[in-house]
């Protein structure tokens, strides 16, 4: 296990993300690193035990959710052997209401905000055979230890200072336990078909949008035939495969139907099957078939890339003699939440001062 961090010693220079299920910022350990030469990403969950009494139970269980998924994702990432394009746990801390922990930050942002930053919002022919070869080398990485991650999507994908990529958010991944095999590359057993089809559910409901996480029946437990391959439904709708929509078993090929879609949407600047609503883009993942116009990616030619198409520039403007302005981690989610005690007190969960942090 990586290093146990000290909340005490951990200072924040300020928010990089927010999700649904916790907070990243950029941080730095007073103690070993005053300076804050060496800052890291660190993720930061609220503990389900701490929610307020007074919250609906579904949000209740979403946070018992979230509790288990981060601990989930830092035992992934304790178990990923060191890989060039996927991040290391670089140490963890548990406070009675926090869990928190530390991973490479990664300076030059994701592959969504760099798409928006080039010309016409698509990448170069040859920054997307860079960007894929090295996802590519990522994922088969990940599937040789068992893992299908599951969440492929350009915000998942970061940008090292160096300019080589690394995947993030190992949340959703899931480990594959083979059973057997008929053939050495085939991970793929065929499941007891299920009694009811999913496809009904969707098609019944239209909710509009686009959501981060999808989960058509409230986190249903994940359900599994033998331990094999996983049917539960988890992705990013624009991303989620024909086998996810139909409510079928899959395995790893969800990452590779998902790598197609993030080749098409560096290329064409939009994602293949998107609709107006959620069950016209699922409707689009099942029957539609993308066009191409245009544009060909030489996969022959892939090898042959290995110069970083944009490297980040590492100066952030300030000089080393100006005096860090840092936060205290515990102190920004007290401030998120109301005092549990007086539920009549006006709530300052995002209180205007807290704003410019964002």
């Amino acid at each position: 296990m990586a290093p146990e961090l000290y909340i005490d010693n951990i200072r924040a220079l300020k928010v990089l993300g927010k999700g649904a299920t916790g907070i990243v910022f950029l941080a730095h350990d007073t103690s070993s690193d005053p300076e804050a030469r060496s800052s890291f990403a660190l993720k930061v969950v609220q503990k389900s035990s701490l929610l307020h009494q007074h919250q609906h139970q579904h949000h209740h269980h979403h946070h018992k959710t979230a509790d288990r998924r981060a601990r989930w994702e830092m035992s992934v990432l304790s178990g990923l052997e060191a890989h060039p394009f996927l991040p290391s746990l670089l140490g963890s801390f548990e406070a009675h209401d926090l869990l928190g922990w530390a991973v490479p930050f990664c300076a030059g942002g994701d592959l969504n905000a760099l798409r928006y930053q080039q010309t016409d919002h698509v990448f170069s022919q040859s920054a997307i055979k860079f960007y894929l070869a090295e996802i590519v080398c990522a994922l088969d990485h990940l599937h040789s230890m068992r893992i299908a991650y599951r969440d492929l999507k350009p915000e998942n994908v970061l940008v090292q200072s160096s300019g080589h990529v690394t995947l993030t958010d190992f949340d959703l991944s899931k480990k594959l336990s083979v059973v057997q095999r008929s053939d050495p590359d085939d991970e793929i057993i065929q499941l007891k078909p299920r009694r009811t089809s999913r496809m009904t559910r969707i098609f019944g409901y239209g909710s509009e949008g686009k959501t981060a996480k999808v989960s058509p029946e409230n986190h249903r437990k994940m359900s599994f035939a033998g331990g094999e391959r996983s049917d539960s439904f988890v992705g990013t709708e624009e991303y989620v495969s024909p086998e996810v929509v139909r409510g079928d078993a899959y395995a790893y090929g969800v990452d590779w139907w998902a790598l197609g879609v993030l080749a098409y949407e560096m290329m064409y600047g939009r994602t293949p099957f998107r609709g107006k609503n959620r069950k016209e883009t699922y409707q689009n993942v099942l029957l539609k078939r993308p066009a191409f116009v245009g544009k060909r990616t030489a996969w022959d030619l892939l090898t042959e890339v290995v110069r970083p198409p944009f490297v980040p520039s590492t100066d952030d403007g300030e000089s080393s003699t100006e005096k860090l302005t840092t936060f205290d981690v515990r102190e920004y989610f007290q401030e998120m939440r109301a005092p549990p005690s007086i539920p009549s007190a006006p709530s300052h969960s995002l209180s205007s001062s807290s704003d410019d942090l964002f």
